[in-house]
């Protein structure tokens, strides 16, 4: 079993043993303790999670591949009213009710991000789509780093995009394809790009069948995200010295 990877405040304890504050190193303890699991720290760059300590300002330095990460939070606190984190990540727990107050979109409906092909953008599927509480059109046609946002601000995704899909599953978030029309040119697409995970295409949403009750959760259905860092790890490595 993989040990976690956790990130905790080292200060001048990381060379000293002298100087190890106890609070801060305790989160290796108690994660260790409670996962059974070794625990291993990491960089906020690549660590999995964040525990213990005045520490979740820290959330910002997650990325991979220059894309904002998601972490899992359990326990960290904020260390002043004036901040702020995004709901991109999985928050188990925080410290208490100030760190809870200073989340993006906690206490409202579940973010559920509709990302249409261009081909679809005004079909009434996608406007009945945005009727739904917490839902959002992401346009295809908006800057780059605005589509990355609106996406890592949402829980969920609906798109008939395979662009949509590929950053969903990029970002970790969970997604599944709809069916809007019968615009789209190419079906193969979809089946391609699974296939490159060794994984059947899912079934995806015919959203002009819905009944109109359905609950987000319950339209993206039961998700499994592709083992996308193997396959960006090989892109890397596979790319050609352009002379």
């Amino acid at each position: 079993m993989k040990p976690i990877r956790l990130y905790w405040w080292q200060g001048e304890g990381r060379d000293d043993p002298t100087r190890r504050n106890f609070g801060d190193w305790l989160s290796p303890l108690i994660v260790g303790m409670v996962s059974g699991r070794r625990v291993v720290h990491a960089p906020v760059a690549s660590a999995d999670l964040l525990a213990i300590g005045t520490i979740l300002k820290r959330e910002r330095q997650a990325r991979r591949f220059l894309l904002p990460r998601r972490l899992h939070i359990w326990g960290s606190g904020a260390g002043d009213a004036s901040e702020r984190f995004p709901g991109r990540h999985h928050y188990h727990a925080v410290r208490g009710r100030h760190t809870l107050a200073a989340i993006a979109g906690r206490g409202q409906e579940t973010a559920l991000g509709v990302i249409p092909h261009f081909v679809d953008h005004d079909s009434a599927a996608v406007a009945e789509l945005l009727r739904k509480p917490g839902a959002r059109l992401i346009n295809v046609f908006a800057p780059i780093d605005e589509i990355l946002h609106e996406v890592l601000s949402c829980a969920l995704v609906l798109s008939s995009s395979l662009h949509g899909l590929i950053i969903s599953d990029a970002l970790d978030v969970p997604n599944r394809r709809m069916i809007i029309s019968d615009n789209i040119r190419s079906s193969l697409k979809f089946a391609d790009y699974y296939s490159a995970f060794g994984l059947a295409e899912p079934t995806p949403l015919d959203a002009r069948l819905l009944r109109g009750n359905e609950s987000p959760d319950s339209l993206v259905g039961d998700y499994r995200r592709p083992d996308v860092d193997s396959r960006c790890a090989e892109l890397l490595r596979s790319f050609p010295d352009v002379v």
